[in-house]
């Protein structure tokens, strides 16, 4: 008896040898879920909830997330998918992956670098990398440490020559796609914002200032130069403070007159792919279309603009049929797993944005944190696709899937927009 006892202790331990020891809580992440888990223990309630939250109530952030449980799958059983393909071609531009990394603004909030090391983790992956007006590093400055490619997004600012400004520099330094942000007339409300006391520069209350205590190292990284601030800003910025930077924001990104004839401004100074974000209507898309844009993006902001707008992917068969292939339609907000951008593709997009997912495991770890983040999806895409038997991206489509018919616009009292609004649509 003691022989096998000990016999069976040595195979237990052979076994757990060759197994290896994984002491790396990123490298044991299964999911988006769990590096999400990693980045709240990392950061303090401020800054993890410049990623996690959203406006007001957050039900549309929730719906993001929830509908998108909605889609089921058709599978097909019996398909050789000996080879499984998930390269694409968007206007022109060949992507490894039908995904690119979306714009996130603030990331030196979260401590770290900020977006330094996501854009180089999005090289390293050869993944289009879109720069945000609101990033915490100038567009040349994240340029310089880019390997992959680069998209630019930009916010409409009052000025002309602001806007003007940021377009040429987004073309010198070689950006190969233009996302043009239209859902941000006026600030969201972000409720957990005002209880966190954040802004830039963060109020200070009894409880974020036990958290910074407690969380040292993000403490350490957010007080390290340069200032935090809207760096793409800086020549315009009277200051270089997050005081100055915060009220030059204030003051000069809420255009209330914004209309679609300065879409064709914009059109007529890029000559590039150029994509509308923030569409979530087909008469939206079908405006765009008409101004001249290559491609919308059926958009909520991820719920942080205008709470109780619908889910993402509950607009996104109504504004396919609409444009009838005529532009690219690109899929954003609540994407969580490679299955999500897999049900995106198969409803009618033609390419997912990620934002959330790949700011969670930048807060988690950097550029090795969104090293992670891509290689989970990559995983669960290429499995979704071998077991659906899509063995190529323009295989899925709408076989494959199931949800609802109501999110084609019927079964819900909807009064069409007036008549001298709709008419220009007319074919």
């Amino acid at each position: 008896m003691a022989d096998s006892t000990l016999s069976g202790a040595l195979e237990f331990a052979r076994m757990l040898a060759a197994g290896g020891f994984r002491l790396d809580p990123l490298e044991s992440a299964p999911s988006i879920e769990d590096i999400r888990l990693l980045a709240r223990r990392r950061l303090p309630t401020m800054a993890f909830d410049i990623i996690d939250g959203a406006s007001n109530h957050e039900l549309t952030r929730e719906a993001n997330v929830e509908d998108l449980r909605e889609v089921l799958f058709r599978p097909r059983w019996l398909t050789d998918i000996s080879h499984v393909d998930a390269s694409t071609t968007v206007d022109g531009m060949t992507l490894d992956r039908p995904y690119v990394l979306g714009p996130l603004g603030l990331q030196r909030m979260i401590g770290g670098e900020g977006e330094l090391g996501a854009v180089r983790a999005a090289g390293r992956a050869n993944i289009p990398f879109t720069i945000s007006t609101a990033s915490n590093w100038a567009m040349e400055e994240l340029a310089d440490q880019a390997t992959g490619p680069l998209w630019y997004q930009l916010y409409m600012y009052k000025s002309e020559a602001i806007v003007s400004s940021l377009i040429t520099r987004a073309k010198a330094i070689g950006a190969e796609a233009l996302v043009v942000t239209v859902d941000v007339p006026l600030n969201g409300k972000r409720y957990r914002d005002h209880r966190n006391g954040m802004s830039i520069p963060p109020k200070i209350t009894p409880r974020n200032a036990v958290q910074a205590i407690r969380h040292l190292d993000w403490t350490r990284a957010v007080m390290r130069p340069p200032a935090i601030g809207f760096r793409n800003l800086k020549d315009e910025i009277q200051g270089d403070n997050a005081v100055s930077h915060q009220e030059f924001v204030n003051k000069h990104l809420t255009n209330l007159t914004l209309t679609w004839d300065n879409i064709e401004q914009v059109r007529r100074q890029w000559g590039g792919p150029l994509y509308i974000k923030g569409i979530l209507t087909p008469e939206d898309a079908l405006r765009a279309l008409k101004v001249g844009a290559d491609g919308v993006y059926v958009s909520n902001h991820g719920g942080r603009q205008l709470d109780s707008s619908p889910s993402s992917i509950r607009a996104l068969p109504s504004i396919v049929d609409a444009v009838d292939g005529r532009m690219t339609v690109v899929f954003d907000s609540g994407v969580r797993t490679g299955d999500d951008i897999a049900k995106a593709l198969a409803v009618g997009a033609d390419l997912v944005s990620i934002g959330r997912a790949w700011g969670y495991g930048n807060a988690a770890a950097g550029e090795k944190g969104v090293l992670r983040v891509l290689d989970i999806l990559d995983g669960e895409l290429a499995l979704a696709m071998g077991q659906l038997g899509a063995t190529s991206i323009d295989a899925l489509d709408r076989s494959f899937v199931d949800y609802p018919e109501a999110w084609h616009g019927h079964g819900r009292h909807r009064e069409p927009e007036p008549a001298d609004v709709t008419e220009e649509f007319t074919p």
